[in-house]
């Protein structure tokens, strides 16, 4: 049985991220963990690509999990790359189709389906991060440092 019929019998497809194996389950919204289950990838905490056609986001290998720049940032993360994974119809075109009640077929007229789902990774150098990282490490050092009052406490 090829894949396409597996996937029309409900086996879910799978996808590589950096040697870490994902079931794509399209009705959750979620890549989960084939190991560990319970680590999950959101498709709502990804960045569309530019194109249309792709998510990105940063992925910690050692945690599978999804990484988060935020200001807070001031030190490149250990054992994290910039992911880049198709979007939905690109997973699992049957997946989306049943998702909004469409024939298994709907979407794979536009997307054909995919047998071998293998992420891009980038390494953190070439992603915009080290910069990213850069900037907040001068904001931080310009931020006037507000002293912390000290609580006293109240003689009863």
């Amino acid at each position: 049985m090829d894949l396409l019929e597996q996937r029309k019998i409900g086996i879910l497809p799978k996808i590589d991220i950096a040697g870490h194996h994902y079931t794509v389950d399209i009705q959750l919204n979620e890549l989960r963990n084939v190991e560990l289950p319970w680590k999950k990838l959101s498709l709502d905490e990804m960045v569309t690509a530019p194109d249309g056609q792709h998510y990105l986001f940063f992925y910690d290998r050692e945690k599978r999990a999804i990484l988060h720049a935020s200001p807070d940032m001031v030190s490149l993360p250990k054992n994290a790359v910039l992911v880049e994974i198709l979007y939905e119809m690109g997973l699992d075109p049957i997946g989306l189709a049943r998702k909004y009640g469409l024939s298994d077929e709907y979407f794979l007229k536009i997307h054909p389906y995919e047998k071998v789902l293998n992420a891009t990774l980038t390494s953190l150098e070439k992603s915009g991060l080290p910069e990213y990282v850069v900037t907040n490490q001068k904001q931080h050092q310009q931020a006037p440092q507000v002293p912390q009052k000290k609580q006293q406490r109240k003689s009863q």
